[in-house]
């Protein structure tokens, strides 16, 4: 599966901000949990590319930068606080056990891509509905959105 079919609308997005702003008006658990979801995996791929420990290390700085943004412009509400707690804490244990002190340790690349695989455990196909709002910021109806 692709990205569109794993993450339906939220896989358009380019930046953290650009799926921040999406989020605020996605109706559904479910939904939010695979904005969420593909929000750590950008946060994942902004970290810079490297074959060093440094570089294992600076996608897990990168994925605790996600969480924090993508924690608080959900108010920490509970869907995203579980994906981001699980995404991160999954991504320090493989770095974890992937590490040899001083010999091994994973590349950056090998750290994302186990990132991009959980990430699709929070895949959702749709419906994706979203908020219309109203010249007042009024609810004023609900939209379904196209996943094609």
């Amino acid at each position: 599966m692709n990205e569109h079919q794993l993450f339906g609308p939220a896989s358009t997005c380019q930046s953290l901000q650009e799926l921040i702003s999406l989020a605020q008006c996605i109706v559904g658990d479910e939904a939010r949990c695979a904005i969420t979801a593909y929000g750590m995996l950008l946060g994942a791929r902004s970290a810079p590319v490297g074959d060093y420990r440094e570089s294992a290390l600076g996608v897990l700085n990168s994925l605790g930068v996600a969480k924090m943004e993508l924690d608080k412009s959900s108010c920490h509400t509970e869907p995203t606080v579980m994906v981001t707690a699980a995404m991160l804490s999954a991504a320090q244990k493989f770095v974890d056990e992937m590490t040899i002190p001083c010999t091994e340790w994973p590349t950056s690349t090998e750290v994302v891509t186990y990132v991009a695989e959980f990430a699709a455990r929070y895949a959702y196909a749709g419906p994706w509905r979203r908020t219309l709002l109203g010249q007042h910021g009024q609810v004023i109806g609900l939209e379904v959105l196209s996943t094609r």
